[in-house]
């Protein structure tokens, strides 16, 4: 695996100690929380519930009783991404809103940017959180994950490399990275860069377009789980047997499984370990869930929870968080 730190992108920044204190009652704070807690991707919405409510019984007791945490689950489909984010703007009439993966929070950004509603985002694609006042994405730069396969890949002495990604706004943030690295600095071609929708299991003739571009020593599968393990499948029972290298979706353990011994000996660039107590404590709590984001998770409710000591104006929060 390779490990990366974990950037904060839109100048999110941890303050730790540079709240002031006040006299009076901190204000209660409600906090909407938009996860793929089904579906494919389920394995990673149920760790960021876990971590976030982690940090919820972590907080200190003035900030634990006035903070409330609503969760929705989108499924990680656009259309349920705005449903879900409505529910909780309209109904619930949340302080905040967090969301999971770059789709989802571009889905919502617009409504969290218009009703002036602090939004962390835990997505890759800098268009989140570029040129927005309320909004923030708290994750891996492309850039950085982007620069270390291309490292890899380079010192494995690879040549010519085949892209395969699913049309999602922070997959292809990741490809358009690693393709402009390759565009600028040489050393590798891009035999041939193909993209599907998030529907496809059938890969076959793609793959079979790729074969047709020539040998390739290194294959890039860019998918969310449920896609991931078919693609490869498919690819090594196609008879491509190039290394596989990619980013931080091959995580998911059932996902590993389920490519029935095709990921073995791939490699992926991800976020850096957490602390050692947050693995600790998240680890004796949920042995069994991944660590895919969960720090980032984590982090973002308690970052919340400081920016609102004092305050709730939504212009005061963006101000902390910036």
């Amino acid at each position: 695996m390779i490990l990366l730190p974990t950037i904060l992108i839109g100048a999110l920044v941890v303050c730790f100690g540079l709240c002031r204190d006040s006299a009076a009652e901190p204000p209660r704070y409600t906090i909407g929380v938009v996860l793929p807690l089904s579906g494919s991707s389920a394995e990673f919405g149920q760790t960021a519930r876990a971590a976030i409510e982690l940090a919820l019984e972590q907080l200190p007791p003035e900030d634990r009783g006035r903070m409330k945490v609503i969760f929705e689950d989108d499924g990680l489909v656009s259309s349920r991404s705005v449903s879900a984010g409505r529910k909780l703007i309209d109904i619930d009439r949340v302080d905040a809103l967090i969301t999971w993966s770059s789709s989802t929070a571009l889905s919502l950004v617009g409504i969290t940017e218009s009703r002036k509603i602090p939004h962390v985002a835990i997505a890759s694609d800098p268009a989140v959180s570029r040129g927005r006042r309320y909004t923030f994405t708290y994750w891996a730069l492309p850039e950085d994950e982007a620069e270390l396969v291309y490292g890899y890949l380079m010192k494995r002495s690879k040549k010519r490399i085949g892209v395969l990604a699913v049309t999602h706004n922070g997959i292809l943030a990741n490809r358009t990275a690693l393709e402009a690295i390759i565009a600028r600095r040489g050393g590798l071609t891009v035999v041939a860069s193909e993209e599907v929708s998030d529907s496809v299991l059938d890969f076959r003739s793609v793959i079979e377009r790729i074969k047709g571009r020539g040998a390739i020593d290194a294959f890039v599968p860019m998918f969310f789980p449920g896609q991931l393990s078919a693609a490869v499948r498919q690819a090594r029972g196609l008879g491509i047997e190039a290394e596989i290298a990619g980013f931080e979706t091959f995580e998911d353990k059932a996902e590993i499984a389920a490519a029935n011994g095709a990921l073995s000996g791939a490699v992926f660039a991800t976020g850096a370990d957490p602390t050692p107590a947050f693995l600790r404590d998240f680890q004796i709590r949920f042995p069994r869930l991944s660590l895919y984001t969960a720090s980032n998770s984590y982090d973002s409710l308690v970052l919340l929870a400081q920016a609102t000591r004092s305050e709730k104006r939504p212009e005061a929060v963006a101000a902390f968080l910036r």
